[in-house]
């Protein structure tokens, strides 16, 4: 049996310890006191998953901004069967530094978290916010991971695809050493369920297949189901989750500083070059994504047009004149498509280069450098050896190097913006010398110039020459009108094929060429401040209080997970 009345006990017990600590810290105090009845379920997860539209799925508003960038600044609150619905900004853009902030505070107030990704799952950031929450503490009880999107992978939103994402290590490593199974995994498209409400009136028939690839009904069942399974413990847990929060922000506030003032200004540093270096990662990736957005929507465009060419009556020489020109036409698409991918790198890249160039010519960066330089001898070793790495930078292959860079630094002949030899900086040389991005549309198939070979392009488009044949009763009509569905909806899938190709062509663009040379110096940077931070004194004895606190917190969350 379910002991509420005693672990409401133990949890008051334990916040009346935080707020005696707090108190006699004078620390300031700012978990409400107050329970809400209400059930809050908040969603949360990768920006761009579509969180926004399974919100607007679920609760029916037609005012929810929806699209493929950006859409939620703020926390937006709706109610659904009785229950509160939270929208949070996604986490990890970087462009906004107060967006994981948001999330963050509304998901430590959570009674039930649902956490979307969509199909391509987890990257680095995403997975290691995924494994800090659900792991580290332990929200995994109390979360449904929403794989959203799904009508973007090859077989659709189907028990076989849906197979093979559990099955790939992309999940499981991540999960781990959850099972698909016990993170009560939902798979969606939100997109198709409001396609199918717009498509009720025009077309019956596609309205209910879009309806079904949604996988709306799934999903609502496992909502509901896990709501009454999990709505008792989870209001008892968001108390400790919010006072656990409440801990960490107090820890992180109270963490000595150096005694150093350089030094400090040195991490400050760091942090400028990373807030520049975070801020243009989002900012090209969010440009990049959006110029294979727009080129994959005119070829579903063209798609559309294209089958609309299929019509009673239509003459197959003129049917396949024009489909040579749609084809034609997607190709030009393409190959803008990478011009204007080849030109934002490059116009990204030498921004960054020039907002470095200013934050080292800043009088800031000036003064701290010759500071630094003039006690580099009773400066930590740790320091000693960052800046000697940011004196020369290069690809430290030998001691010799390393010693000169050692030099360089000591003599006050060093940047600390220096990116020479990084991941950036080969990214720069990358650009200069052409990037060779190419996507061939059609490529499975035989086509030379945009036009298929031997004139074979309503064979490759998967168009049947019944529909081109002469009528001569009732039931030929019948048929002929059934093969034209069939044909139109052909030659969509051919051109939303490509449209498909073309984002997995952009995902891995913008992998190799933006996330992978920025994250690796971000993270280098992180290094650097972590090392940093070593080299200054132990934590104070009000911050392990709190820490035992927090652990505390923690110990009791697992407790009446465990029930």
């Amino acid at each position: 049996m379910f002991e509420i009345e005693k672990y409401s006990s133990e949890i008051n017990a334990l916040e009346d310890k935080v707020k005696k600590v707090f108190e006699s810290e004078s620390i300031g105090y700012s978990v409400s006191g107050e329970s809400e009845d209400t059930i809050k379920i908040v969603f949360a997860g990768q920006y761009s998953a579509g969180k926004s539209s399974i919100l607007k799925m679920l609760t029916g508003c037609t005012d929810i901004a929806i699209g493929g960038g950006i859409t939620t600044q703020q926390t937006h609150e709706y109610f659904w069967n009785g229950l509160k619905v939270v929208d949070t900004p996604g986490i990890g853009t970087e462009l906004r530094p107060d967006h994981d902030e948001i999330a963050y505070s509304e998901i430590a107030a959570a009674d039930i978290l649902v956490y979307v990704i969509t199909y391509n799952l987890f990257d680095d950031q995403i997975g290691k916010n995924f494994r800090k929450l659900a792991i580290d503490k332990d929200k995994a009880s109390e979360m449904i991971l929403v794989i959203n999107k799904m009508n973007g992978t090859a077989k659709g939103n189907t028990p076989e695809q849906q197979e093979i994402l559990k099955e790939g290590a992309g999940l499981k490593d991540v999960i781990s050493p959850y099972t698909p199974e016990q993170l009560n995994i939902c798979f969606l498209d939100a997109e198709s369920y409001l396609d199918s409400l717009e498509e009720k009136d025009n077309d019956p028939e596609l309205a209910d297949e879009l309806y079904k690839q949604s996988g709306y009904d799934s999903f609502i069942n496992s909502l509901n189901t896990f709501v009454k399974s999990k709505g008792i413990s989870s209001k008892l847990t968001t108390k400790l989750y919010l006072i656990s929060e409440e801990l960490e922000k107090k820890i992180r506030d109270l963490q000595p500083k150096s005694e150093d003032s350089d030094i400090e200004g040195l991490i400050e540093n760091l942090r400028q070059q990373r807030y520049i270096l975070s801020d243009k990662k989002n900012t090209i990736q969010q440009n990049i994504k959006d110029i294979y957005t727009n080129a994959a929507s005119a070829i579903r465009e063209l798609g559309l047009e294209s089958a609309n060419l299929l019509t009673e009556g239509c003459k197959q020489s003129e049917v396949e004149e024009k489909l040579d020109e749609k084809v034609k036409e997607v190709e030009i698409v393409s190959e803008k498509c990478e011009k204007d991918v080849e030109a934002e790198l490059k116009k990204g890249f030498e921004e960054i280069d020039i907002r470095l160039e200013e934050l080292a010519n800043s009088d800031f960066s000036k003064k701290l450098t010759a500071r630094l330089s003039g006690k580099f001898d009773q400066l930590p070793d740790k320091v000693k050896n960052i800046l000697g790495q940011i004196g020369c930078n290069a690809k430290n292959v030998g001691g010799e190097i390393m010693n000169g860079a050692y030099n360089v630094a000591s003599k006050g002949g060093f940047k600390l913006t220096n990116f020479s030899g990084s991941a950036v900086h080969d990214m720069v040389l990358k650009i200069g010398h052409g990037l060779g991005i190419k996507f061939k549309p059609w490529q499975a198939i035989k086509i030379t110039r945009g036009v298929a070979v031997a004139g074979q392009v309503l064979n490759f488009l998967g168009v049947g020459l019944s529909i081109f044949m002469q009528i001569k009763s009732d039931i030929d009509a019948e048929n002929v009108r059934e093969d034209l569905r069939t044909n139109r909806q052909n030659v969509r899938s051919q051109f939303n094929e490509v449209a498909n190709q073309l984002m997995d062509t952009g995902k891995l663009v913008i992998k190799d060429n933006v996330t992978w040379p920025l994250d690796n110096s971000i993270i280098e940077i992180d290094r650097n401040i972590q090392a940093i931070r070593e080299t200054q004194e132990h934590r104070s004895e009000v911050c392990l209080k709190l820490e035992k606190l927090q652990a505390e917190c923690q110990r009791l969350i697992q407790e009446i997970h465990s029930l």
